[in-house]
C-alpha cells in the first residue's frame, strides 16, 4: 500500500509539470556557444560574480559586455536595486532590524529581440542596526556581498529552468 501512495504521488506531481527550479533545459536554446553579459545600472562586481558562476555552471561560454567577440545570445540584467527596510523595533520604537532586499530583472535576448523575459529575482537577509555606526557598515558590506551572490544564484535556477 505504501509503495501505490508514492507512486500515485510521483504521477500526480509529474501530471502538473511540477520539477525542481534549475534541472530543466534552461531557456537558452542549445545551439548557443557564446553568450554576453549586460547590466544596465548593475553594479560591475555583480556582473563579474554572474560571469563567474555561468563559467562554472553553464554549457556556454560567457563574455561581459565590453567584451568584443560576437555573442550568440545576451543575458540582461536590469533595474538592479538594494533597499532597506525597518522590520522590528525596540520598545522606543527605534529600529533595531531592517532587511536589506537585492532585486533586478533578468531577460534572453537574441538577435536584438527578447527571447525570454525571467522578471524580477529578489534576495535579502536581516541586518541587526542596534549596534554602532561602523560596525553596522560593516555588517551591512559583507551582507551585501551575500545577497549578491545570492542573486546570482536565484538568477542562474530560473535560466536553468523552463521557467
Amino acid at each position: 500500500m505504501k509503495q501505490l501512495t508514492i507512486f500515485t504521488l510521483c504521477l500526480l506531481l509529474s501530471s502538473c509539470g511540477y520539477h525542481m527550479m534549475g534541472k530543466g533545459s534552461g531557456v537558452v536554446p542549445e545551439d548557443v556557444q557564446l553568450v554576453r553579459i549586460m547590466g544596465a545600472g548593475s553594479n560591475d562586481r555583480l556582473l563579474g560574480k554572474m560571469q563567474t558562476y555561468l563559467h562554472s555552471n553553464a554549457s556556454y561560454n560567457v563574455v561581459s559586455a565590453a567584451d568584443e567577440a560576437k555573442a550568440d545570445t545576451e543575458i540582461h540584467i536590469g533595474s538592479l536595486a538594494e533597499s532597506m527596510s525597518p522590520i522590528s523595533f525596540d520598545a522606543n520604537g527605534i529600529t533595531t532590524v531592517e532587511r536589506m532586499t537585492l532585486s533586478g530583472d533578468i531577460s534572453l535576448w537574441r538577435n536584438n529581440e527578447r527571447i525570454w523575459n525571467g522578471g524580477s529575482v529578489s534576495v535579502y537577509e536581516d541586518v541587526d542596526v542596534s549596534s554602532g555606526p561602523a560596525a553596522i557598515e560593516s555588517t551591512k558590506r559583507r551582507i551585501r556581498s551575500d545577497l549578491e551572490s545570492q542573486w546570482v544564484r536565484q538568477a542562474w535556477l530560473k535560466l536553468s529552468s523552463d521557467f
